[in-house]
């Protein structure tokens, strides 16, 4: 455990907790050594060390490191380098998937609570797609065949491991629930780079998030792709399905991998879907640094993220508009089927009357609120609706969101 291998030093400064013996946070070499040890592999590959660098040093900096919460924090990092060495093995056995193209890719992106994850769960009922299912994410390697996963120990493993992370932190259920064999998004695999803003938006990382805005994610996307060419080696023709509100960020870096991908943004008003990641994030921090975090830290820096982050992406719209379909939450609520059949329409997809019927099915067994009410305020995040919406205000303006803001509800 990363408590037993760190080196415990005495309580001091650092926001350090009264009573609560402090340790140092591992080094590099420490961390590498218990990835290894728990996965079984030793090739992480390179590249990823600056950014690893930057991490480690942020998570000294910026939170207090102590027995209580040492493993929690060590958790994502450890579960970032097992996931590489995993691809870095796949790729030893498996050398002929690299040569593999993949062809217009069906990516669905947007500011988090828009309905990305209700939509792209939907369209990975399609057969004709794959998409990167959650346990793959955290050990890339050739798809099984579907019927062994259950004798398979990894994929065991990673549903014990995701029960005991829901059971933690409860809210998850019903503002997030992925489950360990559902498709799930490229978050964890482009982080496999450590650049990106996961570790920060999960640990709170203000000095990691300072130096990731600089950075530039080509290199993580190219080694995305490997990802995807690695995770389907054995369905090199079928179509894939991703999603990820973090592609909106880098959606240069996304269309120079993927040239001809379909990318399907959601939009929903601004002043909804902030509080609600917020909400999201803030027990998923709480439970990582083992404390009670301010949430009032939380909102201005994911309000800036997402706002930047909208910009950015509207630039490569600008330039690209052809490989782009908007999809309104408001509308996808109201309709779902509907805005299936458009996207299917744009971009040229067949969608048979089994599939569709097998959509209506999924809907009527997956409920919205199914597991209770999502509950946030902006005021308790440090934001208030005006704020949101002056930040947004080009954003919503161009997608016409003011008219539909107040018919948008809580979820």
């Amino acid at each position: 455990s990363c408590a037993r291998d760190a080196s415990v030093r005495s309580s001091g400064a650092d926001g350090a907790v009264p009573g609560v013996t402090k340790v140092t946070f591992p080094g590099i070499d420490e961390l590498l050594d218990l990835a290894a040890g728990a996965c079984g592999l030793g090739d992480f590959g390179s590249g990823f060390e600056p950014g690893l660098t930057v991490l480690v040093d942020a998570i000294r900096q910026d939170v207090a490191i102590h027995e209580g919460n040492v493993q929690t924090m060590c958790a994502q990092t450890l579960g970032l380098l097992i996931s590489r060495a995993h691809s870095q093995e796949g790729w030893k056995r498996r050398p002929d998937c690299l040569r593999q193209p993949i062809r217009a890719p069906v990516v669905v992106t947007g500011i988090p609570r828009t309905g990305t994850t209700a939509l792209h769960k939907l369209l990975s009922i399609d057969p004709q797609f794959q998409g990167l299912e959650q346990w793959l994410i955290g050990t890339p390697m050739p798809r099984p065949p579907r019927a062994t996963w259950n004798d398979h120990p990894l994929y065991r493993a990673a549903v014990a491991s995701q029960e005991a992370f829901l059971q933690a932190v409860p809210s998850l259920r019903v503002a997030h629930e992925v489950n360990a064999d559902e498709v799930d998004e490229c978050l964890n695999l482009l982080a496999q780079s450590f650049v990106s803003h996961y570790p920060s938006t999960g640990l709170g990382l203000p000095h990691y998030d300072r130096w990731w805005r600089t950075q530039d994610e080509a290199s993580s996307y190219r080694r995305y792709a490997d990802n995807l060419r690695l995770i389907g080696a054995d369905s090199p023709g079928q179509r894939w399905l991703l999603k990820n509100p973090g592609h909106l960020t880098h959606l240069d870096a996304l269309l120079d991998v993927f040239p001809d991908a379909c990318i399907i943004q959601t939009h929903r008003d601004p002043a909804k879907c902030i509080p609600s990641v917020c909400a999201l994030i803030w027990p998923v921090r709480n439970f990582f640094q083992g404390r009670q975090t301010d949430p009032a830290l939380i909102g201005p820096r994911d309000l800036e993220l997402w706002a930047w982050s909208a910009e950015r992406a509207q630039r490569v719209r600008e330039a690209r508009p052809e490989r782009f379909f908007d999809v309104r939450y408001t509308d996808f609520r109201r309709d779902p089927i509907a805005v299936v059949r458009a996207i299917y329409r744009h971009f040229g997809l067949a969608l048979s009357d089994e599939t569709e019927q097998r959509m209506r099915q999924w809907l009527a067994g997956n409920p919205r609120d199914k597991h209770g009410q999502h509950e946030y305020q902006a005021e308790r995040f440090g934001l208030s609706e005006a704020a949101i919406h002056e930040r947004f205000a080009d954003y919503m303006k161009r997608h016409a969101l003011f008219e539909t803001s107040k018919a948008d509800v809580h979820g």
